[in-house]
């Protein structure tokens, strides 16, 4: 199971009443998207810019989640 995805019970019906929350969780997945894609590039990538991208993707990833949970 390479990837699984968390549920918060309540995010979702929130975020269908709140545009602002919508956008964000769209952000969301196009982060976790990415992430996915840089795992799998691993292999292929020089490891300083694979760390490099894989950090500034993850603290924006917490970010995000930090504005969803507020």
């Amino acid at each position: 199971m390479s990837r699984f995805v968390l549920l918060r019970l309540g995010t979702s019906q929130q975020a269908s009443n709140n545009s602002v929350k919508r956008v964000l969780l769209a952000k969301k997945d196009d982060l976790e998207q990415k992430i996915d894609t840089l795992k799998y590039q691993k292999a292929a990538m020089d490891p300083q810019d694979y760390k490099k991208q894989l950090t500034e993707a993850l603290v924006e990833l917490a970010k995000i989640q930090e504005e969803l949970d507020k």
